[in-house]
């Protein structure tokens, strides 16, 4: 199964794919959609619509999980980041891919084994989990944090949906 993590942003969105096969998981790809310092919140949204459609286009995952928002720094900020995921919510729904939504905490508590565990205990464990080659291609490519964060979305979605009572909500 390949499933494309996202840790949504209004400025910069991780995304990761993450293929599953035979109870290893492997990366296929990673990046971050950015956005010009300066850009109106239109277009930033239309970029980050455009580029989700994209990657879902190049790489047709089986399904995706985005990580839902529970609370931000302040209301403008937040309605933003809602704003963020409605373009993403929008390229998964026209393309048909199945997603699934995932709280921080659940993130953390798939990667980890605790709900909360800090960024840097989630960012080494998604270099352990994935592996030596994994983590030798983060390093080298400098991606910011944003990246990891979508890595370990895939993997709890893939946790997730191997899981019943999981799928269930339960």
């Amino acid at each position: 199964m390949a499933l494309l993590g996202i840790d949504p942003g209004s400025l910069r969105t991780g995304w990761g794919l993450i293929v599953s096969e035979a109870g290893r998981l492997a990366i296929v790809d990673v990046g971050v959609v950015r956005h010009p310092a300066g850009t109106a919140l239109p277009a930033r949204l239309a970029h980050l619509h455009a580029e989700i459609s994209r990657i879902l286009g190049s790489y047709a995952p089986d399904a995706i999980a985005i990580e839902t928002v529970f609370h931000g720094p302040n209301v403008r900020a937040l309605v933003t980041l809602g704003q963020a995921r409605g373009a993403i919510l929008a390229a998964a729904g026209a393309r048909g891919v199945p997603l699934v939504e995932i709280s921080p905490a659940e993130v953390k508590k798939a990667v980890t084994g605790r709900g909360g565990a800090s960024k840097e205990q989630v960012a080494t464990m998604v270099g352990l989990l994935l592996g030596a080659p994994a983590r030798a291609r983060l390093a080298a490519a400098a991606l910011p944090a944003d990246a990891t964060d979508a890595l370990a979305v895939a993997i709890a979605g893939l946790h997730r949906r191997a899981h019943p009572l999981l799928r269930a909500g339960g």
